[in-house]
């Protein structure tokens, strides 16, 4: 299958790049380096035998994206690129919606001007903002109130594919999107051959594994005081190789001229301080933190229930766990360092 893939040399996205390829499936990435590295690519291509290719664009260009598309017409496209930092969505609005809105708009265009008519969607949790507790486990009913920039930017995104899909439903029997809502993901290739990276580096496994060699300042934990068995959030894990093959689930259920949502989490939550000590075992090396003030809009607990996903696919998180998340980003990471 031709499957070309936005946001290639990003960590999310250069993990489904390499299970494409390790599937056999001919890939064409897309990206523009502003958060990610030329090195990423590199390994796909070394992965690839042949059937990597990439292609070095703005998204925003609806030219020069058209162009991308029809030199590699797809059968389906998986849409990573976004800025995904939360406290900079904040800060910078606009920054987000042009990034994250603006080239989803001319990734369509781009896919109407090709006939491209499949598409999965790199969504978030963070467009059902902060749930009422009788909302967790986060199920795809629960209200959809995203309070910043970030999250409402990737909800604007899900607007407009649900009305691009309405647009041609008439006439076009075959076009589809699923959305996968993501919770917290982190992890590595199992064979080493990239990790998460990130600049700026703003997650908290890779955080961990830098403070416990030094390559980071002592981490601060913001708060222990929530009303959870440690006083730290909990949050809902998910190993990126296991996010990865939600994607290739997905494909089997594209609808269509419809769209559907699935979350993709384990329904299991880990607190701050349980990760700590999961990242400290993996590198043999303590994690030095402190505590910290609790920032403001960080619920005490958020988790997904998976029963959606669960029940219209075969997935189930395979990797989670917080030990073979850590060890498989210590090991990518002590490679590097």
């Amino acid at each position: 299958m031709k499957i070309t893939v936005t946001g290639a040399a990003g960590y999310i996205g250069s993990h489904a790049c390499l299970r494409l390829l390790d599937d056999g499936h001919e890939v064409h990435g897309l990206d523009n380096y502003s958060r990610s590295f030329e090195r990423t690519v590199q390994a796909l291509r070394r992965a690839g035998a042949g059937r990597f290719h990439f292609t070095h664009v703005e998204l925003n260009d609806h030219v020069a994206t058209t162009a991308a598309l029809q030199s590699h017409p797809p059968e389906i496209v998986m849409h990573f690129a976004a800025f995904a930092v939360v406290p900079e969505s904040v800060k910078f609005p606009l920054l987000y919606w042009r990034n994250n809105v603006g080239a989803t708009v001319s990734l369509l265009q781009a896919m109407d001007e090709v006939d491209a008519k499949k598409l999965i969607f790199s969504s978030t949790c963070a467009t059902y903002g902060e749930p009422a507790p009788e909302h967790i486990p986060i199920g795809e009913e629960c209200p959809q109130r995203p309070t910043h920039a970030y999250g409402e930017s990737k909800l604007a995104c899900e607007h407009m594919m649900k009305a691009w899909v309405q647009s041609h439903a008439l006439s076009d029997r075959e076009r589809g999107v699923v959305f996968l809502r993501y919770f917290n993901v982190a992890g590595g290739d199992h064979l080493d051959r990239i990790g998460e990276d990130h600049d700026p580096e703003t997650h908290l496994v890779p955080i961990c594994l830098r403070a416990a060699t030094g390559r980071h300042p002592k981490l601060i934990v913001h708060g222990n005081e929530y009303p959870t068995p440690d006083g730290t959030c909990i949050r809902d894990y998910v190993h990126v190789e296991d996010l990865v093959a939600a994607h290739i689930e997905a494909i089997k259920v594209i609808p269509r001229r419809d769209t559907l949502a699935m979350n993709v989490g384990t329904g299991v939550g880990a607190s701050v301080l349980e990760v700590l000590r999961a990242c400290s075992t993996a590198a043999g090396k303590q994690v030095p933190f402190a505590f910290g003030p609790r920032r403001d809009g960080d619920p005490p607990r958020l988790v997904s229930n998976p029963e959606k996903i669960f029940r219209l696919t075969n997935w189930r998180p395979a990797r989670s766990s917080l030990e073979s998340i850590a060890h498989s980003a210590w090991r990518w990471f002590d490679k590097q360092h």
